[in-house]
């Protein structure tokens, strides 16, 4: 079974793009409501949640992983082998679909994410170590807020303004690296408008996907499960319009309080 998490509803997109390719099979997915988001915490936090994460799907059966959360991606690059002494095991993060589905095009990447994503520097490094320089620009509060379920005309502003500063860096191709933001493409699109920009927008989700089906035995009869660690009223309203022709359940997580309060 495959096991997608995380921080919240951001990776919704992802698990939507491998549905769409992959429909037959049985899926869990674990979002991390109660701690949302990840991007503004510290990497030894985000690797206590991520390790709480692998425990409640590993308890769901979920034997291959997919970090759907582009803040996770350094900590879960960095658990240890014998995490919870299981066999390591099997993962799809963000970074290396990304980065070979962007490094061979031939224009400026600017790339958007959290502050923990951008300050890792490691999609940055990524793309170097295949010859591509790239820009990276952090938006603190939009994930948060995507989150919370905030209206087109608060988030507009923030978009708008990162948009001007990719702009004016003469970008090519604009990755949405934190899998919140598609939830808000078209603000990007409105704001890339604005700015008379012809640069592409790209989302990782499908990218991602590609190198599930890859790597993934891909079998079941499409089941499709949701934990979550708190009832999130803006989770729920998400799942109900991307799977509304999907049978699915929504469930909170166990008997386990997920917070960094108790780890």
């Amino acid at each position: 079974m495959i096991g997608i998490f995380d921080s919240g509803i951001g990776g919704l997109s992802v698990l939507k793009e491998i549905r769409a390719k992959a429909p037959q099979a049985d899926i869990v997915y674990f979002g991390d409501t109660e701690n949302a988001p990840y991007g503004d915490k510290g990497a030894g936090d985000i690797r206590r949640l991520i390790a709480m994460a692998l425990r409640r799907l590993h308890a769901a059966g979920a034997t291959h992983i997919v970090s759907a959360c582009n803040s996770a991606s350094v900590p879960i690059l960095s658990l240890p082998i014998d995490l919870l002494r299981l066999r390591l095991f099997d993962v799809v993060e963000m970074i290396g679909p990304t980065v070979e589905a962007l490094a061979p095009r031939q224009k400026k990447i600017v790339l958007f994410g959290t502050h923990a994503t951008v300050n890792s520097g490691l999609y940055q490094r990524a793309f170097r170590d295949k010859g591509v320089h790239i820009e990276a620009i952090a938006i603190p509060p939009l994930a948060g807020l995507i989150e919370k379920g905030a209206s087109r005309e608060d988030l507009y502003p923030i978009v708008r303004e990162a948009v001007r500063e990719a702009v004016a860096k003469n970008a090519g191709i604009i990755s949405l690296s934190c899998t919140h933001y598609p939830f808000v493409r078209e603000l990007f699109e409105k704001s890339l408008r604005e700015e008379q920009s012809t640069a592409d927008i790209f989302d990782p989700a499908s990218a991602v996907a590609r190198e599930v089906l890859k790597r993934f035995p891909i079998q079941g009869e499409g089941t499709l499960r949701f934990l979550v660690s708190k009832k999130s009223s803006v989770f729920d309203s998400y799942v109900e319009t991307l799977f509304k022709t999907t049978p699915h359940t929504i469930e909170q997580a166990g008997s386990i309080y997920w917070s960094l309060k108790t780890v």
